[in-house]
């Protein structure tokens, strides 16, 4: 079976977009019409993308096209990151009902506002992107693929759940005990309680095996 990366990243992004979890998010940063169109539109994408992967090999304008949809779908994926963090942030600061200058800040209307403006802008700009991505795939010709039922079951093997063989985290384990020895207070270096930390960079460096890894240590 031809490799299959970004079309990988389509559904998980599109299953992401769907979740609960995101309709928390939309609700509570009133960014449910920006989040739903988003979907609507990585969803009508992801159609010619298996097509688009296997004829990269035989086209450099096919395969800067394919590296432009990476990018824009790792901005996606950044973006949603972003906001499960401030919303979590926001959940752990209200449980801690420590209302310290920090906390009062963050809940504070001015905050919500620049948040919420800040991240309509990037989802308009993400959209910007698409839109032109998807604009230009039209010169290519690409076909609508299928995936078979095998393909689809290959795929359900790959999805994330927290259990995760240590052996298959490759050279993460400073990371690890970094991130470990934050969540602790274990570091006589780290003077504050850390409730949350934040794991970055971008798709395809291992984020989620790390934090696995640390969930399950």
């Amino acid at each position: 079976m031809a490799e299959s990366i970004v079309f990988d990243v389509a559904t998980s992004l599109v299953t992401k977009l769907g979740s609960l979890a995101i309709t928390e998010i939309q609700l509570l940063w009133g960014v449910y019409d920006e989040l739903d169109k988003l979907k609507h539109t990585i969803s009508a994408m992801k159609a010619v993308l298996l097509d688009a992967e296997k004829q990269q090999s035989n086209s450099d304008q096919v395969k800067n096209w394919i590296s432009r949809v990476k990018q824009a779908f790792y901005d996606v994926d950044d973006l949603i990151d972003e906001l499960g963090y401030e919303t979590l942030r926001r959940q752990v600061m209200a449980e801690g009902k420590r209302w310290t200058k920090e906390v009062r800040e963050i809940f504070s209307i001015p905050h919500q506002i620049a948040f919420r403006y800040k991240m309509s802008h990037k989802i308009k700009d993400i959209r910007e992107k698409l839109k032109d991505i998807d604009d230009d795939k039209n010169k290519f010709y690409f076909s609508e693929l299928i995936v078979n039922t095998r393909d689809n079951e290959l795929r359900k093997s790959r999805e994330t759940s927290s259990s995760i063989c240590d052996d298959e985290v490759v050279g993460r384990d400073d990371d690890k005990e970094a991130i470990i020895d934050l969540l602790l207070n274990t570091n006589p270096n780290t003077k504050e309680n850390i409730a949350v930390v934040a794991i970055i960079g971008m798709g395809g460096l291992g984020k989620t095996s790390v934090a696995q890894s640390v969930y399950n240590d």
